[in-house]
C-alpha cells in the first residue's frame, strides 16, 4: 500500500505541499542515522493552530514485532506530558511547520537486541491542552527502514487522489539508491529514467475515470512497486447487479464473491482488502445500479479456504467502513485483549494497512454438525427463563465454559436460557446494549461455532435459547451510522438527514446510541434479515426485543406519559416483525421489553407476543416483609385483562436490584425474626420463588438468584456501591453452591421448576389468586389435580385459611406429609417466612434438604460447617486423612481459644461432629482441627 510514512527528501519539497503530517530528510530513514522530522500543523486533525509556538513532540517507539499495532505498545517514551521539556521541543520554521532532529537509537536510548519498527508521535502545546494527531484522532506513526534498497511515490502523499478533468498532478518519485525507474498509468509507460534516484511526471487527463499511477523501481536485484490511484471526475459504471444479489457478501462459486452495498447519495465506492494488498486500484471501483442507490462488485480469483479481510472506501480515502452484514469483523482496539482460549486462531487485524473495523469473508465455511433435529421448543406458557450475562456468569467469559455449566442449569430445571446481547458490541466488557454489528457474534465470548455448539447442547437437553437483541438503536462503529453522520451535531454527533436507517434525533425519551427509524422500509428490511440470520444460522428459538417501546416515530422526547400511551404505529411495527419471525420459524418466541400502558400491551399479547412483566418492586417489598407495594397480583396476566398467559413476570432481571441484597440491607424485623439475618434472607428467597414460578404463564429468573446472590446491581470492583458501576462486571460466585443454605434455595427452585415443566396443572386456565396482603394464596384447579399454595411474607405469625378447594386428604409437596381436611374454614398458624404447596393427590417429595455428608460429596469439599451462618446447633464435617488423635477448637477472629469442642482418636474417612453454639456471642469465629498430620480451619458466623 502507499504508506503515510513516505516522505519528501528536502524541506523545499515539503513546503510546496502541506497535505501530509510528517516528512523527513532522508526520505527512507534508518534507525541508526540522524533524521530531520518535519511536522505540519495544517494537517491531520488540525489540533494545533499554526500560530502555536513552541510545539512539543510526545514520542516513543514500536518494535518490529508490534509494528502492525500502529498506535499500541509504545515503548521508550520520551517527553514529560504537559511540561516545558527541552528534550522534545521543536524548532519552528514558519507557516505552522516545526522540525526536530532525532537519531532513534540514541534519542530513545534503545537497548541492544530491540529492533525499532516505527516511531510514534503525538504533538502538543506546552500544557498539553492541544494535541496534533491523525485525521481520525489516532496517534501518528513514522516508519523506519532497514538499510537497503527502497523506493516510493513521494508526491502526492495520498493513496487516492480526486482530480478535475485537465487538472495537472505533479508526481514525484524517489529511490534510496540509483535504479531504473518507470512510471506507468493504467499499465502504459509515461516516464522512465535509468540509473536514477528521482523521476517526476505531470499527470493530467480530460477523460473521467480511475487511473492507477504505478512506480516501478529496479536496481538489478530488487524490484519495488507502488501505486497511487487518481480519480478524475470519477463516474462508476452504471450496471444492474445480477438477479438474486443481496446487500452484503454473496458467495458465487469456489473463487468468486459479489459484494453489494446500499449507499444512496454517495459518489463512488472502492473495495480495499487482502485481495488487492490494501491498495486503491481502479479495478476495484464498484459498479452503481441505475437507481443510483446501490454499489456492487464481483471479485474473482480468490482461494476458497483463505480468510480475506476487506473494507469499503466511500467517496474519499478516510471514509472506510466494514460490511454491516459480516459474520466476522476485526477491530484494532479490542481484539488484542481477547484470550487465545476464547477465540483460538483469530484472524489478525491488518495492522497499519488501514484503520477502523474491517470485515472478513471466506468462501469455504464449515457447516456446523447440528444434532438437535428432535428438539421441540417448550410451550411458551410454561417457560422458565434463566437470564444470564456471559461476562458475569463464568470466569472465562466464553461459550466453551458456559457449556460446562449446563448440568447445573439443566438440574435447576429451567426450560430456556436468555442470553444478554451477544452480537458484536463496542468494547469487550459490556452488557451488550451498545451494538455495532448485528450479524457477527462478539468475539469476546468466542467463535461462531462455539455459540452454535452451546445452542446445540442446550437443545439436546430440551432447553431453548433466546437472544436478547437490540434493534432500537446502534452505536458509532456501525457502518450505517458512520456513512451518514455529522460529528459536530449535538453533544455526541448525530446521523445526517439523508441517513437511510437512523433518525437524526431520537424519537423517545430513553434512547441511547443512535435511534433506528422503524417506519423506514430499509430499516425494516435490515431488521428482518437480522432476525432470520440468528434463527437460521444459530437455531435460536426466539428473541427478547430490548426497549421495544422505542420502536416509534412519535416524537415524545419531553412526555414520558405520551411515550407509554397506546401507539398504533408501534403495534403495527412490532406485529409485522412478529409475523415475519413466525413465517421464518413457526413457533419461535418473541418477548418484548415494552413496559408501556396496559391497553397496548394487551393488544400485543393478543397478537401472539410475550411481554416482560416487571414485578421487581413488589417482590422486593414482599421479600423484605413490607406491606406497601407488595401486591403480586399484577404478575398474573388475568389481573391485566389479558386473554392469554403471555406475561413473563419476574422478581429480578439484569436491570433491577437483587432481592437478597435488599433483604440483607433493608429487610424488616420483629423480635428475633430479622430478614437482614443472612439465613433468614435465604429463606425469604425460597418464599419469593414459591410465589413466582407456579403463577400461570412464562416466568423468568436472573442468574444466581437461585443461590441468593446478594451483591448490589451498583456494586463496584472496590466494594463500594455507586450507580456509575451499574453495568460494570460483578463478582462471579460459583462458590455459593458450597454454602448449604444457599444450595437449598437452588433445590427449592429446582423442585418448583420440575412442577412447572411436568405437571399440566401448572398451565391451567382455572386458577384464583390472593396476593395482596402479606399472607398470600394461589389456587390451581383441574379435574385431576388441585394445588393450594400458601405463604407468610410477614415478620410475625399469621393465622391463615388456606381455602382448600375441597375436603379430604391433602399432601404437602415439600415435606411429604399428609392430613385430612374436614373444615374448609380452618386456619393454620404460619410462622414468618413459612410456605407450603399442598396437592390433593400424592406427589413425589422433592429432596430440598442439604446435610453435611451430601454437601461435601456434591461440592467436592474436605471440610464444611453447616449451617453457616448459624444461630444454634451446627455440624462439622471433614475428611480425616488417617487414624489419629484430633483436637477440634472454636477460636475467635484473633485466634484466641473460645472453647474446646472435642478431643479424641478418630478413624480415617469422613467425620461429622455436632456442636451447640448456644451461648456463644454473635460474630465471626473459626473452627480449627489439629491432628498429627493435618491442621485445617474454616470460618463460621454465629448470629
Amino acid at each position: 500500500m502507499k504508506k503515510k510514512t513516505l516522505f519528501y527528501a528536502a524541506i523545499f519539497s515539503f513546503i510546496q505541499t502541506n497535505a501530509q503530517i510528517l516528512t523527513s530528510d532522508p526520505p527512507f530513514p534508518t534507525a541508526t542515522e540522524d533524521i530531520t522530522i518535519y511536522y505540519n500543523t495544517a494537517s491531520g486533525n488540525f489540533g494545533i493552530p499554526s500560530s502555536t509556538i513552541p510545539v512539543y513532540c510526545h514520542t516513543g517507539v514500536v518494535s518490529q514485532e508490534d509494528e502492525d499495532n500502529c498506535e499500541n505498545n509504545w515503548q521508550y517514551v520520551q517527553g514529560d506530558w504537559g511540561t516545558a521539556d527541552p528534550e522534545v521541543i521543536m524548532t519552528p520554521l514558519g507557516g505552522g511547520i516545526h522540525k526536530i532532529v532525532i537519531n532513534p537509537q540514541d534519542f530513545y536510548d534503545i537497548p541492544g537486541g530491540f529492533d525499532i519498527g516505527q516511531l510514534m508521535f503525538v504533538f502538543r502545546n506546552q500544557d498539553g491542552s492541544l494535541e496534533g494527531k491523525n485525521t481520525d484522532g489516532s496517534d501518528i506513526y513514522f516508519e523506519l527502514y532497514e538499510p537497503g534498497f527502497h523506493a516510493g511515490i513521494i508526491q502526492p502523499y495520498q493513496s487516492v487522489l480526486n482530480a478535475d478533468a485537465g487538472e495537472v498532478i505533479e508526481i514525484e518519485t524517489a529511490s534510496s539508491s540509483p535504479a531504473d525507474l518507470e512510471i506507468r498509468v493504467n499499465d502504459e509507460l509515461v516516464a522512465s529514467a535509468a540509473d536514477a534516484t528521482e523521476l517526476n511526471y505531470d499527470f493530467s487527463s480530460l477523460a473521467s475515470g480511475g487511473y492507477n499511477v504505478e512506480l516501478i523501481a529496479n536496481n538489478g536485484s530488487e524490484e519495488i512497486t507502488e501505486v497511487l490511484l487518481i480519480n478524475v471526475n470519477i463516474q462508476p459504471t452504471v450496471l444492474s447487479a445480477p438477479a438474486g444479489t443481496v446487500d452484503g457478501i454473496n458467495y458465487i462459486n469456489s473463487s468468486t464473491v459479489r459484494l453489494q452495498l446500499f449507499a444512496p447519495n454517495k459518489d463512488f465506492v472502492y473495495v480495499i482488502g487482502d485481495f488487492n494488498n490494501w491498495q486503491f486500484n481502479a479495478d476495484y471501483l464498484m459498479n452503481r445500479t441505475p437507481d443510483g442507490n446501490t454499489y456492487w462488485l464481483e471479485i474473482t480469483g480468490l482461494e476458497p479456504d483463505t480468510e480475506y479481510r476487506f473494507q469499503y472506501s466511500i467517496d474519499n480515502e478516510d471514509m472506510r467502513v466494514a460490511e454491516i452484514y459480516s459474520e466476522l469483523v476485526l477491530d484494532p482496539w479490542n481484539d488484542q485483549w481477547i484470550p487465545e482460549e476464547t477465540y483460538p486462531d483469530m484472524p489478525q487485524y491488518p495492522g497499519c494497512s488501514t484503520s477502523q473495523v474491517v470485515s472478513v469473508l471466506k468462501i469455504n465455511q464449515e457447516e456446523f454438525p447440528w444434532t438437535d433435529q428432535a428438539f421441540v421448543r417448550p410451550p411458551s406458557n410454561r417457560l422458565v427463563i434463566y437470564e444470564l450475562l456471559v461476562r458475569d456468569f463464568v470466569e472465562d467469559r466464553n461459550y466453551q465454559t458456559l457449556i460446562d455449566t449446563l448440568d447445573y442449569l439443566d438440574n435447576l430445571g429451567v426450560t430456556a436460557i436468555q442470553l444478554m446481547p451477544i452480537n458484536e458490541f463496542e468494547g469487550n466488557d459490556s452488557w451488550g446494549y451498545n451494538p455495532s454489528f448485528f450479524f457477527a457474534p462478539d468475539k469476546a465470548y468466542g467463535r461462531k461455532e462455539d455459540l452454535q455448539a452451546f445452542v446445540n447442547e442446550c437443545h439436546n437437553r430440551g432447553i431453548a435459547v433466546i437472544l436478547d437483541i437490540v434493534l432500537n438503536h446502534s452505536f458509532g462503529q456501525n457502518p450505517m451510522v458512520r456513512m451518514y453522520f455529522n460529528p459536530d451535531a449535538g453533544p455526541y454527533g448525530q446521523p445526517t438527514a439523508e441517513n437511510p436507517w437512523f433518525n437524526q434525533v431520537e424519537t423517545h425519551p430513553f434512547n441511547v446510541g443512535y435511534d433506528f427509524n422503524h417506519e423506514n422500509q430499509r430499516t425494516k428490511q435490515f431488521c428482518k434479515r437480522v432476525l432470520d440470520h440468528w434463527l437460521e444460522e444459530y437455531h435460536i428459538d426466539g428473541y427478547r426485543f430490548d426497549l421495544s417501546k422505542g420502536f416509534t416515530q412519535n416524537n415524545t422526547l419531553g412526555n414520558i406519559g405520551a411515550w407509554n400511551a397506546y401507539d398504533q404505529s408501534r403495534v403495527d411495527i412490532l406485529t409485522d416483525y412478529h409475523n415475519h419471525i413466525q413465517a421464518t420459524e413457526p413457533g419461535a418466541y418473541l418477548i418484548l421489553e415494552h413496559l408501556a400502558d396496559n391497553p397496548e400491551e394487551q393488544v400485543l399479547a393478543s397478537n401472539g407476543m410475550m411481554l416482560w412483566g416487571k414485578m421487581t418492586t413488589q417482590y422486593e417489598q414482599a421479600s423484605m416483609g413490607f406491606t406497601e407495594n407488595s401486591d403480586l397480583s399484577w404478575g398474573v396476566h388475568t389481573s391485566r385483562g389479558w386473554s392469554a398467559p403471555r406475561l413473563v413476570s419476574y422478581g429480578e432481571s439484569h436491570d433491577e436490584e437483587r432481592i437478597n441484597y435488599k433483604n440483607q440491607n433493608f429487610g424488616n424485623s420483629s423480635g428475633n425474626y430479622d430478614i437482614q439475618n443472612l439465613n433468614t434472607g435465604f429463606d425469604r428467597m425460597e418464599l419469593a420463588h414459591v410465589f413466582l414460578l407456579p403463577l400461570p404463564g412464562p416466568k423468568m429468573i436472573w442468574q444466581f438468584g437461585e443461590l441468593g446472590y446478594d451483591y448490589s446491581i451498583n456494586h463496584c470492583s472496590d466494594g463500594t456501591i455507586n450507580t456509575n458501576c451499574r453495568t460494570s462486571a460483578k463478582p462471579i460466585r460459583w462458590d455459593y453452591r458450597d454454602v448449604a443454605e444457599r444450595y437449598k434455595i437452588y433445590k427449592v427452585v429446582s423442585a418448583l421448576n420440575y412442577l412447572k415443566k411436568t405437571e399440566p396443572l401448572f398451565s391451567t386456565t382455572d386458577f384464583d389468586i390472593d396476593l395482596g396482603g402479606l399472607g398470600k394464596r394461589i389456587h390451581l384447579n383441574s379435574a385431576s389435580l388441585n394445588a393450594t399454595i400458601v405463604g407468610n411474607f410477614n415478620v410475625t405469625q399469621i393465622n391463615m385459611v388456606p381455602g382448600f378447594q375441597h375436603t379430604g386428604i391433602w399432601y404437602d409437596y415439600f415435606t411429604g406429609t399428609s392430613f385430612t381436611e374436614n373444615n374448609l374454614n380452618n386456619s393454620f398458624a404460619f410462622q414468618p417466612g413459612e410456605y407450603h404447596i399442598y396437592f390433593d393427590q400424592p406427589m413425589a417429595t422433592p429432596d430440598t434438604t442439604v446435610d453435611v455428608v451430601e454437601a461435601m460429596a456434591l461440592f467436592g469439599l474436605d471440610f464444611m460447617v453447616y449451617p453457616n451462618p448459624s444461630s444454634g446447633n451446627l455440624t462439622i464435617g471433614f475428611e480425616n486423612q488417617e487414624p489419629q488423635l484430633l483436637q477440634i477448637d472454636l477460636l475467635d477472629i484473633t485466634g484466641k481459644l473460645v472453647e474446646k469442642i472435642e478431643s479424641r482418636n478418630m478413624g480415617a474417612g469422613l467425620q461429622t461432629i455436632s456442636y451447640s453454639a448456644n451461648g456463644i456471642g454473635p460474630g465471626t469465629y473459626f473452627i480449627r482441627i489439629t491432628g498429627e498430620t493435618q491442621t485445617i480451619s474454616r470460618p463460621v458466623i454465629i448470629n
